[in-house]
């Protein structure tokens, strides 16, 4: 009698779901406490009826005016708005990682971030709040195709393109800071809103118009997690299995370039959520890159409204910029990551 085995045995599947549904429960977590803390604090029950209420539904007792007018007008907007945005930079930052097969790859410190920020500039001087999430999003992409056309052809190799994408994010960032002092400061945020980012002019209908843009490019990238998979054992072996590696690198740059800038044109820049997420979560679901995207997209929601939780309420009443938190993480782990990557490369 022959033994068999499954078809598909896959050690982390037994984990994802577990993991799909702490991330989702500490995000609710972080969630109803940022609803209900701040300079203005609001009871657990208000912050129930307000958000009930607003949905349809009868609790018998309508919130008050200054509970609805704290939780739903200013505080969720902004919570909605973190969700997107570090949904987006996570998925972004581990798209990145898998293409370029490096596990320092982030948005940021390849200077598509930065772009996104210039666009942003330029698009809040154009057509306000709207037109910065849109002028951040062309700005993302001609800064991604930028790192692509300084990267060569195929997947650039890693030193080279880290490089690149530092020097660029430099030179872009110093444009930012020309462009705002000398735009109109009344129609202008300031720059350290650009380079540090920030939550605090949230709106709905800043949400709506970036939610459709990083949904959009984050679902191409899940659409392509299987090309990010074969991409990841390297140029040769992916071209040998099919896959088109010059159009795939340029598709994924371009879904990343987007996603990234929407979502600086909507918070500013905030560094290291798409490389702190995805290393969280790569231990618990494994190198396959479509558990690996979705449970990034959770971990990096839920960093970026904690962080913001944080940044104004630690030092309150002064509000701190949410970028300075997340890189106060980001940067140690950075150089931790560096330090080991060199001592496996003089190993």
């Amino acid at each position: 009698m022959t033994e068999t085995t499954p078809a598909h045995s896959d050690p982390f599947a037994a984990r994802r779901r577990g993991v799909a549904v702490v991330l989702g429960a500490l995000l609710l977590a972080v969630m109803a406490v940022s609803m209900g803390m701040g300079s203005v604090d609001i009871a657990p029950r208000d912050v129930a009826r307000v958000v009930l209420w607003r949905l349809g539904v009868e609790t018998g007792v309508e919130p008050g005016f200054t509970a609805d007018a704290v939780v739903w007008d200013i505080r969720l907007p902004r919570i909605v708005l973190g969700i997107i945005a570090g949904g987006g930079l996570a998925v972004a930052g581990a798209a990145l990682q898998g293409l370029f097969r490096n596990p320092l790859a982030d948005p940021h410190l390849l200077g598509i971030g930065p772009g996104a920020a210039l666009g942003g500039v330029i698009g809040t001087i154009a057509g306000g709040s709207t037109g910065g999430v849109a002028g951040g999003a062309v700005g993302g992409l001609l800064a991604a195709m930028l790192v692509r056309r300084l990267g060569g052809g195929g997947i650039p190799e890693p030193s080279r393109f880290i490089l690149t994408g530092v020097a660029l994010g430099a030179a872009l960032s110093a444009w930012v800071g020309f462009v705002v002092f000398a735009a109109d400061r009344t129609r202008v945020p300031p720059v350290d809103f650009w380079l540090l980012g920030g939550l605090s002019g949230s709106t709905w209908r800043v949400v709506g118009t970036t939610v459709i843009v990083v949904l959009v490019s984050c679902g191409g990238l899940v659409l392509a997690s299987r090309t990010l998979d074969l991409m990841t054992l390297g140029e040769t072996e992916a071209r040998h299995l099919g896959v088109d590696v010059d159009l795939a690198t340029t598709v994924i740059l371009m879904a990343v370039g987007l996603a990234t800038g929407a979502a600086t044109g909507a918070v500013g820049v905030v560094a290291f959520v798409g490389l702190l997420a995805p290393h969280f979560v790569r231990p618990l679901t494994g190198p396959a890159h479509r558990p690996l995207l979705v449970a990034s997209a959770l971990a990096g929601a839920f960093l970026v409204v904690g962080a913001d939780l944080v940044a104004r309420t630690v030092a309150d009443p002064i509000e701190i910029p949410v970028g300075l938190v997340t890189a106060a993480i980001g940067g140690p782990f950075f150089l931790w990551l560096l330090r080991r990557r060199m001592q496996g490369v003089a190993g």
